[in-house]
């Protein structure tokens, strides 16, 4: 029988022989919603990691998986499994649950952090408050003497990292933590991508990956950003095991989010695999708040939305806390990303009544 290590699970579910999975990244892709479980089932001759059980186990939801599994590896799965001081091994890919937000926690207590760049060059480093959060990069091109552009995390100032020695850098961070690579120029994307595809390859990055960049498509076509279809053309081929957050050209957004703007974002990623968080702006979505909100969060059950502050219009905390008023709004799907300085201890009140 499965070895159920919390209640049973509603709804449909997948069974997987553990020896016909490709990889652990396969079975974490089963998990398409919180009413599906999966059953990982060892196969008679099947030489099953404990290892890749272990990192199923740190991504998922405990009361979604069930292992119907032999011994010695029953054993020692749950001996490792059970250890609290285990380093956690998440997948780029997976949702930032339970990474920095418990599964029944909302999206308010999940912080942003903005590195600082000090020095140029190799000798830079990057420094970051000491707290846990999602680290925001964002990342363009910088010419080198051999003539090949190479991806930059760009700093306040006139700072600059590598991306490559940035990572390198926070691959040794304690904690928890995520990471936001946004590409601020159309021609970093693949670059950028390679050098993720790499590190992970490496286990440099057991961490929630999202990548983002302002879209150009359909009724939001704005030269100079990266086209809709490219960007996601590249994640497929270079490195897909992310999560897609794709954001709206501000030239657009003068009346807010109206109708075609959602229409046209939702049929861009339709029939994604990947989970996606759809980026908003504070201001502009205080003109379609919640039907906004509402349509992007039902186009999957794995579709988040992140809104940032905007510096004018209505603020983050405004938002949220009409957010939390209105019904129908799964809060635990929703981000915030306030000004920085703003601390989350700063506005845990709005809207908890």
């Amino acid at each position: 029988m499965p070895h159920p290590w919390a209640q049973p699970a509603s709804g449909s579910e997948h069974r997987r022989g553990a020896e016909g999975l490709a990889g652990p990244r396969l079975a974490l892709s089963q998990l398409s919603g919180p009413r599906y479980s999966l059953t990982l089932w060892q196969g008679a001759s099947d030489p099953v990691s404990v290892d890749d059980l272990l990192y199923i186990r740190d991504n998922t939801a405990t009361h979604q998986v069930y292992y119907d599994l032999f011994e010695p590896v029953l054993s020692q799965f749950k001996q490792q499994a059970l250890n609290a001081t285990r380093k956690r091994m998440y997948y780029t890919g997976s949702s930032l649950i339970p990474v920095l937000q418990p599964p029944a926690g909302d999206g308010l207590g999940v912080e942003w952090l903005l590195p600082e760049v000090q020095g140029n060059g190799r000798t830079a480093v990057i420094t970051l408050p000491d707290r846990e959060g999602v680290i925001l990069l964002d990342v363009g091109l910088q010419g080198t003497a051999a003539g090949d552009p190479v991806p930059i995390v760009r700093a306040p100032g006139s700072a600059a990292l590598t991306l490559e020695s940035c990572l390198l850098q926070l691959a040794t961070r304690p904690g928890r933590w995520g990471l936001h690579v946004h590409i601020v120029e159309p021609a970093a994307l693949r670059p950028s991508l390679a050098i993720l595809a790499h590190l992970s390859a490496l286990g440099h990055l057991p961490r929630p990956v999202w990548v983002g960049a302002t879209i150009s498509y359909g009724s939001f076509v704005v030269p100079g950003h990266t086209a809709g279809k490219e960007f996601l053309k590249a994640v497929a081929e270079v490195f897909p095991h992310v999560t897609v957050a794709p954001s709206w050209p501000e030239e657009v957004l003068g009346s807010g989010y109206g109708e075609r703007l959602l229409m046209d974002m939702l049929e861009l990623c339709q029939g994604l695999w990947q989970p996606v968080s759809f980026q908003l702006q504070a201001g502009p979505l205080d003109q379609s708040m919640v039907g906004a909100v509402a349509r992007l969060l039902a186009a999957s059950p794995r579709a988040t939305v992140t809104v940032q502050h905007s510096p004018t219009g209505s603020s983050c905390t405004a938002v949220w806390a009409g957010l939390l008023a209105a019904s129908g709004v799964d809060r635990t799907r929703v981000y915030c990303r306030p000004p920085q300085g703003y601390h989350k201890d700063s506005w845990a009140d709005v809207g908890r009544n």
